[in-house]
């Protein structure tokens, strides 16, 4: 999925949730997403193998003034939850689950063609 589709969808599902979620609502369209899978390895020697889904690393990368903001307005709760919109916006059939969930400020205006 691309970054900003999935920036995209989880706007729309923050956008059902009660009114705590608007300064992300706001910020998400500035966002880069970066995905960084982490390798199972099920063929080890003298392993039998084990179906497990896949981690995902994933970092969301905003301008300074957004992440100053959202900065401001999450508390770790909040993180959280948003951790698991994030997680269910991304399809099942994708095998993924996050593993690490970074939120990071970014001193210049983030290029929307990272993923």
């Amino acid at each position: 999925m691309d970054g900003r589709e999935l920036l995209s969808r989880v706007r729309q599902a923050l956008k059902e949730e009660p009114g705590y979620w608007q300064t992300v609502i706001e910020c998400l369209p500035s966002g880069v997403v970066e995905y960084k899978p982490i390798r199972n390895n099920p063929m080890r020697a003298g392993y039998t193998y084990q179906y497990r889904q896949a981690g995902l690393n994933l970092t969301l990368y905003f301008p300074e003034k957004q992440f100053e903001r959202l900065l401001d307005d999450l508390v770790e709760d909040k993180v959280m939850e948003l951790k698991q919109v994030i997680q269910n916006v991304i399809p099942d059939r994708s095998g993924y689950i996050i593993n690490e969930f970074k939120i990071k400020g970014v001193l210049d205006d983030p290029g929307h063609g990272a993923s």
